[in-house]
């Protein structure tokens, strides 16, 4: 019995320290104090910034049609996975991003997105958050938790810590929550989706 007992205590401070080891750290995209990397057209382009973000790592915010598209990493590369990605609906990304931490170096970004569900009338909106995989050179969107979902905050913590680091960008498909009830935009993985 204190056998057990002890095997149980260690598993619950093993788990304890390797939260430990992952921490959030929040910044706040403001475009005036961004580099301006597209100009926008005066039709559908409205522009694309490079914004600083953690130990190294910027975000890359480009903004067409009345639709944002959000991707991290160390270059602002044209390929770069989650900057390929957005809803179907009118959307625009949030300005505070969750950045989880391991060891000081990013393993995930937490945004929250406001979408356009109802195409006759732009007010009906929901919220998704985004849980995106970052790597140097990438980052992809692996997990979307709906705004209404209880706890999102918590859930989409939960999936950056335990499934970013082992999340194939280029093989595996994104999951939400909750299950039955899909967001609306592309789930295939980064290969999948075309990219050149």
């Amino acid at each position: 019995m204190k056998f057990t007992a002890a095997l149980i205590a260690l598993g619950t401070l093993t788990a304890q320290a390797h939260a430990a080891d992952i921490k959030s750290v929040y910044t706040t995209i403001d475009l005036k104090k961004c580099k301006q990397t597209l100009q926008p057209d005066g039709h559908v382009i409205e522009g694309g910034w490079a914004c600083k973000g953690v130990a190294g790592y910027d975000i890359y915010l480009n903004a067409v049609d009345s639709r944002e598209m959000v991707a991290f990493g160390t270059t602002d590369n044209a390929n770069n996975c989650a900057g390929l990605k957005t809803f179907g609906g009118f959307n625009s990304a949030g300005k505070t991003i969750e950045w989880r931490l391991k060891d000081g170096k990013p393993i995930a970004a937490i945004l929250r997105w406001t979408v356009s569900i109802d195409p006759e009338d732009s007010t009906k909106q929901a919220t998704w958050l985004v849980v995106s995989k970052i790597t140097q050179q990438d980052s992809c969107q692996m997990h979307y938790v709906a705004g209404s979902f209880p706890k999102a905050n918590e859930a989409a913590r939960k999936a950056a810590d335990e499934k970013a680091e082992a999340f194939d960008c280029e093989l595996s498909k994104p999951t939400f929550e909750p299950a039955d009830k899909p967001p609306n935009i592309n789930l295939e993985s980064c290969s999948a989706q075309g990219r050149e």
